[in-house]
């Protein structure tokens, strides 16, 4: 009798302990299904704003052609826009270091689009040829193509830790 106990005892223990592991993984999926949802409706804005931005500042080479500068930083804004308010999400689903390169992106696209702004804003006939703005914007689209792979591989390396 008390073997049957026992063997009850240690059956109904190993029967709770895979309940919890099960509940654990299946967390941990859940968990990490979020955070990709919230890194991919970051980056996807995030990539775009970044496309508009460098064609818009292709639209400056030769001949400016300001309609097109001007139509693709609408679209710029627009995917600045939707980047941060998935910022705000990215935020509380974290963690800190994702957010970190995030807000690294954000802040290099809003200079970016400054720099381009100021430059739209110049003389076309300026005696330097805006040679600064354009310095300046080749160094901040590199700068960018660099955050944005810091995020990716953040965020990665985020959803490679949940549940280990």
């Amino acid at each position: 009798m008390g073997g049957t106990v026992l063997a009850s005892a240690i059956t109904g223990w190993s029967a709770r302990q895979q309940v919890q592991a099960q509940a654990r993984a299946e967390h941990a999926h859940w968990r990490r299904q979020v955070r990709r949802d919230a890194y991919s409706a970051f980056l996807a804005p995030a990539t775009e704003c970044q496309h508009a931005l460098k064609m818009a500042g292709r639209a400056f080479v030769g001949e400016r052609d300001t309609e097109e500068v001007d139509r693709r930083m609408q679209q710029a804004q627009g995917q600045l826009a939707l980047a941060q308010a998935a910022w705000a999400n990215l935020a509380v689903e974290g963690p800190e270091t994702v957010e970190q390169a995030a807000r690294s992106v954000y802040t290099t696209l809003k200079s970016t689009q400054t720099t381009l702004l100021a430059f739209r804003d110049s003389p076309a006939d300026a005696p330097d040829g805006n040679v600064r703005f354009v310095e300046r914007h080749a160094v901040e689209v590199a700068r960018l193509s660099e955050r944005i792979g810091e995020f990716t591989a953040t965020a990665r390396s985020a959803l490679d830790d949940i549940g280990d």
